[in-house]
């Protein structure tokens, strides 16, 4: 029984030295480079980010509990209009079109997620 025991620690121990190994030489994963624009139609992490930061811009505008915007990561035409409400609150040209100067104020706005959503949205320095 004392046998089977050790053997056991042993290969448990040999498996963990090769995760370990194989973690090290994996090659680092690649950082993502945000789109020029996010825009009707766009779908994905980005435009979440759109979304979460017009529904936390709004929340915190109006004393709401909750946005306008399901954060389903689609843009589609209700994202589009709130896009264009949300630049016209920074004064800025409300196209829709979510490019470097909405982009930096979508990652003011994201708070707790502004790290996270940097690579994913198009932002510059203050416009």
């Amino acid at each position: 029984m004392r046998i089977r025991t050790v053997s056991a620690r042993a290969g448990l121990l040999a498996a963990t030295a090769a995760l370990g190994v194989g973690s090290l030489l994996a090659p680092a994963a690649a950082a993502a480079t945000p789109p020029s624009t996010i825009a009707k139609g766009d779908t994905g992490h980005g435009v979440w980010c759109v979304q979460h930061a017009v529904n936390l811009y709004y929340e915190s505008t109006y004393g709401k509990k909750s946005g306008p915007l399901a954060e389903d990561a689609v843009f589609g035409t209700s994202t589009a209009d709130w896009v264009a409400w949300y630049q016209g609150q920074y004064g800025l040209h409300a196209d829709s079109v979510v490019g470097k100067s909405t982009g930096f104020w979508v990652v003011i706005d994201d708070g707790y997620y502004s790290n996270y959503c940097k690579a994913y949205v198009p932002h510059g320095s203050h416009p």
